[in-house]
Parts: structure tokens; sequence; C-alpha cells
């Protein structure tokens, strides 16, 4: 075991040094108790273990400016963070020590530790955000440098009401903000109606898998025009100058939950200030200029119902 120095005191006992080619301290694995001074206090690195929630212990992280870039705690630690105090068993942060990301919890999901026993160990909280206050339990809250909020991941069915571009509207899994306040996403919890530079469309993503609060269906620019969203409904027609036409539409996939059912997957489309785009991967892009656009439904409901994640 060694001792490495650091701008935060001395780190020992640890193990599984990591250091980057010009010698930078990238990581190091705390092998008994000790503490960092840092500007948000004392903080104690995880240094123990738990064979169902916590079976292992987290390396403590550092940027190769010597700043601490992530720390997973001993326990829960009350934190001053940009929206005042919050208990905490992680936190990351950006090069020179500005707070990126709080996490309530930190346990590890298994077929021996569940998403409802990991529930039990936290509560809603109260905090105020560009969109309004919001109470709900929460897997994590993201900051810009400059302490304002970036993004907000809620806790697994819960739901807030927030203020929108479009008016007051019911958020599912996360939301995220502009560096100036502005909403720039969210998940809508049911279908509703956007309006686009070429017309109204229904915005609404029935399989949410890899969206989180940083990232979501539902977007807007700083000024609260839309910037994209995720259709199970509308049709896009594009025709060129010449005439020629290109029609975009949702999709079908195999279900993940029954092999012999296919359910609708989303159109996503992106709208800049000079193109509009489809699809995610890969994604094709039109200039506005020369090009005409033309929403249109699925009103014969062709690809089948539109079924929420697992049926749901």
């Amino acid at each position: 075991m060694e001792t490495i120095e650091s701008r935060y005191g001395p780190l020992t006992p640890v193990i599984h040094v990591e250091r980057d080619p010009e010698g930078n301290l990238l990581s190091v694995t705390p092998q008994g108790r000790f503490t960092l001074q840092t500007p948000l206090g004392s903080l104690t690195p995880q240094h123990t273990t738990d064979d169902m929630r916590r079976p292992k212990v987290e390396p403590l992280q550092f940027h190769p400016d010597g700043s601490l870039r992530n720390i997973a705690l001993e326990a829960p630690t009350l934190i001053d963070t940009p929206l005042g105090p919050m208990m905490a068993e992680l936190l990351t942060f950006y090069p020179g020590g500005a707070l990126r990301r709080v996490f309530p919890l930190n346990g590890k999901l298994s077929g021996y530790w569940s998403t409802k026993e990991e529930a039990t160990l936290t509560k809603p909280v109260t905090i105020a955000t560009p969109a309004g206050s919001i109470t709900a339990m929460l897997v994590g809250l993201q900051f810009h440098p400059s302490g304002a909020l970036r993004s907000i991941t809620l806790w697994p069915e819960e739901t807030v009401d927030i203020d929108t571009p479009l008016g007051r509207q019911t958020c599912r899994i996360g939301l995220a903000f502009h560096e100036n306040g502005a909403l720039r996403s969210f998940e809508p919890l049911k279908m509703i109606g956007v309006p686009t530079p070429f017309g109204p469309m229904q915005a609404f993503e029935p399989d949410p898998l890899g969206i989180h609060g940083d990232l979501n269906s539902l977007s807007f620019h700083t000024d609260g025009s839309v910037a994209g969203l995720h259709t199970p409904m509308n049709t896009v027609t594009v025709t060129g100058a010449d005439g020629a036409r290109r029609v975009f539409s949702p999709g079908r996939a195999p279900s993940l939950c029954d092999e012999n059912v296919m359910d609708v997957t989303a159109l996503a489309v992106a709208f800049a200030p000079d193109e509009i785009s489809f699809g995610e991967d890969p994604v094709e892009a039109f200039p506005t200029a020369g090009n005409t656009f033309k929403v249109g439904s699925l009103l014969d409901n062709s690809l089948g119902p539109i079924r929420y994640a697992c049926g749901s």
C-alpha cells in the first residue's frame, strides 16, 4: 500500500495507483479510512463494501491537473450544492474543482439488489428549478461549471409538473436546462402537440431506453422554439427543388418484451436554423433552402398500436 500526496492531503492507505504517461495521478483505490479536505468540507471516500448493495470499493479519480474528478463516499454525506444542502453518496467534479454531479445514492443494482430496495434508502426532496419548484425522488443532479443547474434525472416512475415553452406539462425521467436557465429538454409523460417550422406534430417516445435527464426526446432552443422531438405518429415528406421526394416515418422493431410483437419506433426530427434532420443513427439532413417539408399522420395506424415500454 502507498501514501500518495494530493492537493486534498495525503491519500493512505491506497492500492491500484493509476497515473497517465506524464505521471499525473488518475486514480487510487482506498483500502482504509482517510479524509480529503475539499472546498465542500471533509469528505471520506468509500473504503468498505457491502456484498448486497456496494460489492466493491469505487476508485477515487482525479483530473490530470490534480483536481478531484469523482468520489464515492463511505456514507451519505450532507453536501452544500448550488441548490442548497443535499445528501449524497457520489460526487463528480469538473477540472479545477467545480461540482458537476450529485447522486443521492450509489448502490449497484443486480439480481440481489433491486431498484425497489434501493428506493427505500432515499426520500423525495424539494428543489427550486428554472421550470418551477419540484418535489421528487432523484437519481441525480448535474450543474454547469458556473453552478447553474444543468439537468435532473428522476427516480424511475417519478413524475413532476414543470413550466415549459408549451405551457405546464408533466415530465418523467428527467429534464435539462441551458446555462441561462431556459429549458433545454424534458421527457413528456404522454403524447403532446408541438409546433414546428412546418406544422404541428405529436411528440412522445414510447420506448425511452437510454434516455436520462441529460438527454431527453423533446428539446428546445434558448428562445423556446422546438429544437428536436421524437414522434410515433407523424410522417414528414421532403420535396426538393427538382421534385424528388423522400418520406420519413416511424418504424417498427421487435419488442424487447415479446418476440412475437413488433413495436413502433419513434421518428427523431431535429430543427436547426438552416436545416432539418431525421433519424439518429444515421442522421439525414436537408437544407431548409430549396426544400419543402410536409407533415402527415399515420391515421390508418398501419404500424400497429403504439405500445409503451414493455406493454405498460
